[in-house]
């Protein structure tokens, strides 16, 4: 008979012994340092000079403006690349088939191997794909409460990490993006990085590693969303929120297991 239980088999004690913890509290001040806090109004410090700035580089590659040589290459077939999709249906219920298909081939493990979809420094994944459902039952034939979810590739299921009652989830709206309620969509996933795997063993330049892996997995996201519904699914990320409040909420420690990252997804409005 197998004993159920809602924590994990798993503690790493092991880490703890080399983990240097003069390090850990170095990066994990370089991260605050990093970190916004909203309290219901916008705090980024944009002005008219910013603003014309933005108008002249944003969605331009920089290219220099000097270099010794230049090679052609062969024309090639264009393409139009997946962008970002910000309206999406409200009232839409993802199938579980379709979210385990999506969660497995995003932040699964290979079926012969140890890989996944997206590389890590050393191996150590140190970063936590956190999927938030935001409204009650809206995985179709499926019970559960609105709140955070870890997902377990060798269970393959979804641990509640979180709930939230209408206050709460209401709160996590509120710091999502200061004096902007405006939910998107039902479904999110965040990135959290656990800042003690991720020093343990590279310190310093280990932080720089989780931050890389974090585009790795956004991207990985958004390729299998649109690899297993084609263009019927969308997402964008999205770092506009206040990162206590929002990771507290979250069910997690701001200061050793900040979410870093949002990737707002669902099906995409006609």
């Amino acid at each position: 008979m197998n004993n159920r239980s809602n924590q994990s088999g798993y503690w790493d004690h092991a880490m703890y012994k080399i983990l240097d913890n003069d390090i850990l509290n170095e990066v994990v001040k370089f991260h605050q340092s990093c970190t916004t806090i909203l309290h219901g109004y916008d705090v980024t410090p944009f002005n008219s000079d910013t603003y014309e700035w933005l108008s002249q580089v944003e969605l331009t590659d920089i290219i220099p403006n000097y270099y010794e040589s230049e090679i052609l290459l062969p024309e090639v077939k264009k393409v139009n690349h997946v962008g970002s999709k910000r309206e999406f249906e409200l009232d839409y219920n993802i199938a579980p088939e379709l979210l385990s298909e999506i969660m497995y081939l995003a932040f699964g493990r290979s079926e012969h191997g140890t890989s996944k979809r997206y590389p890590s420094g050393g191996g150590l994944y140190p970063v936590i794909p956190v999927l938030y459902l935001l409204e009650d039952n809206i995985i179709l034939h499926t019970a559960h409460k609105k709140g955070t979810y870890i997902y377990d590739y060798e269970k393959n299921s979804l641990k509640q990490i979180k709930a939230w009652d209408d206050r709460e989830a209401q709160k996590v709206l509120n710091f999502l993006n200061a004096g902007d309620i405006r939910k998107y969509s039902n479904y999110m996933i965040g990135y959290a990085i656990d800042i003690r795997r991720s020093v343990a063993k590279y310190k310093r330049r280990g932080y720089r590693h989780s931050l890389i892996e974090i585009g790795l997995m956004a991207q990985a996201f958004r390729e299998t969303i649109v690899e297993v519904n084609h263009l019927q699914l969308g997402d964008f990320c999205w770092s506009g929120f206040d990162d206590h409040a929002f990771t507290y909420l979250s069910g997690l420690n701001p200061r050793t297991c900040p979410v870093t990252l949002v990737q707002w997804f669902g099906k995409v409005s006609n």
